[in-house]
């Protein structure tokens, strides 16, 4: 498969580390985690502290996540993975690399239509993809067709989508929605000053700083979080459409901890654990626990339409176009 693009992307370093780790202990939990780091630290902290269960937690991008997967293919180490993305997590299990988990206790407790349906991986949260402005030039109209333009107005960044999973997943649903077409749309947005960030804090703090006016492929719980700071940024969703990322767990299928994996993945689904991922500004999968103050409501704005079948598919066409063709386009300015 599709996991092939993230090592592509990112060198041969995991490569390097997966070879001084050895292989997995049946005494210590292994948990690879694509951020918010402090809530995986702090859930990871609390379930160890119940359990007195030894947990290892490698927390990082989406990217460098996936990467050190495949890295590390024929001598698994990670018991747990906590995705930010949904297509990531169906990769892994269409190359039967997941463990399934036939019925868990808390499942007609949350958001059923976030879990895979056949029961190898559950959603634990979910975050919007969509805008983010400085306040001193928002325009409550401004759609995704403004900024894939030749005149946009205003001077925009994104997180490069082979870093951020969320910006993958947002560049797969805004070419799967406008075909082909969109592909000359973003060499014109490319052109007239699109720039690209490393990852997504890299993207929040040159806006902050005035290099930028605001960002395309904002996830929206990392801009509630600086909206608390007190930052004066403004969080978006475009009229036509955000892309709803859900942040899956699921348990290796080549994990000797079959039991302490399912009580891991369980405690994120505990009230107390899903507060802690209210209190990061993302949507719970519990209904019953409520958002923050900042975010507000669960309310969801337009989405964009997403196939996860054709989503997995293209995946790696979509994002290796995007990466050689947009993100490293030569720019005359």
């Amino acid at each position: 498969m599709r996991l092939a693009y993230w090592s592509t992307v990112l060198g041969l370093g995991w490569i390097l580390l997966a070879g001084c780790d050895g292989g997995q202990r049946e005494d210590v939990l292994v948990v690879y985690s694509a951020g918010p780091r402090p809530v995986a630290e702090d859930i990871v902290a609390a379930f160890s502290r119940e359990t007195e269960a030894d947990v290892e937690l490698f927390a990082a991008t989406t990217g460098q996540v996936m990467a050190r997967l495949e890295a590390e293919r024929y001598r698994p180490r990670a018991d747990v993975v906590i995705f930010a993305s949904r297509v990531a997590a169906e990769a892994l299990k269409q190359d039967q690399r997941l463990l399934r988990y036939p019925e868990p206790s808390w499942l007609s407790e949350t958001e059923a239509d976030w879990h895979d349906p056949e029961h190898y991986y559950f959603a634990t949260s979910a975050a919007l993809v969509g805008m983010a402005f400085r306040e001193s030039v928002y325009d409550e109209d401004a759609d995704w067709g403004r900024f894939l333009s030749p005149d946009p107005g205003l001077r925009m960044t994104m997180p490069s989508p082979s870093r951020s999973g969320a910006a993958g997943d947002l560049v797969v649903s805004l070419v799967l929605d406008r075909g082909d077409a969109i592909w000359p749309e973003l060499l014109d947005a490319r052109g007239a000053g699109l720039d690209f960030a490393a990852a997504n804090s890299q993207a929040i703090s040159t806006t902050l700083v005035g290099a930028f006016d605001g960002i395309l492929g904002a996830v929206d719980y990392l801009i509630f979080s600086q909206i608390a700071d007190g930052a004066p940024l403004v969080v978006h969703y475009p009229p036509s459409g955000s892309a709803l990322v859900e942040r899956p767990i699921a348990i290796l299928a080549s994990t000797p901890n079959e039991e302490l994996s399912r009580r891991f993945v369980d405690y994120y689904f505990c009230r107390e654990a899903q507060e802690r991922v209210a209190a990061a500004h993302l949507l719970p999968a519990r209904p019953d626990v409520a958002v923050s103050d900042i975010r507000g409501s669960r309310e969801l704005p337009e989405l964009l339409e997403r196939d996860i079948e054709a989503a997995l598919k293209q995946q790696t066409r979509i994002l290796r176009r995007f990466q050689l063709e947009v993100e490293r386009a030569e720019i005359v300015r």
